[in-house]
């Protein structure tokens, strides 16, 4: 059927660096892959954190610090301790911005000009209080390049409304 059994031993022994060639073709893609999804985890933890400091931050910001703590103090370690490893550039941002309903001028008017003045206690009563955080972060491993991302930009808004 297949021929006599010298020619499937020669076969066989023919295939011997099959196993080689495969290992050549298939790598490349896995450790793709795999260096891929090293940089999704690492952004969706540096994501979450950003999340949670975001939190921290609006409540110090809503329902402010006490008389002995200054607010610009208690907001800075908040956001260092936290974002610090994965902001290693540096730079890390937060706006503060007020809305008014009903006011004449409907947009929000910036608390803060220069990119990072914490506000406690920000707006009056009933007026909606934005609260944006963020930091650029550099890529982990070299692959995100290939696609032309040096930067991950994580950003979060958190809005509130204050008490009427």
């Amino acid at each position: 059927m297949f021929g006599t059994r010298s020619s499937r031993q020669s076969l066989r022994r023919n295939q011997k660096g099959t196993t080689a060639v495969e290992f050549a073709l298939v790598a490349p893609i896995l450790f793709a892959v795999l260096f891929v999804a090293l940089e999704v985890i690492v952004m969706m933890f540096a994501d979450a954190t950003l999340e949670a400091t975001a939190n921290r931050v609006t409540r110090i910001g809503k329902i402010g610090v006490p008389e002995h703590m200054d607010c610009t103090t208690a907001v800075e370690t908040q956001v260092r301790e936290a974002l610090s490893p994965w902001a290693r550039n540096g730079r890390i941002y937060l706006d503060v911005k007020i809305y008014e309903p009903g006011a004449e001028d409907n947009w929000f008017q910036d608390i803060d000009e220069e990119g990072y003045e914490p506000i406690c206690d920000a707006g009056d009563r009933g007026e909606i209080v934005m609260y944006r955080m963020g930091f650029e972060q550099p890529r982990l491993t070299g692959i995100l390049s290939w696609l032309g991302i040096e930067l991950v930009r994580l950003e979060r808004f958190v809005m509130i409304q204050n008490e009427p």
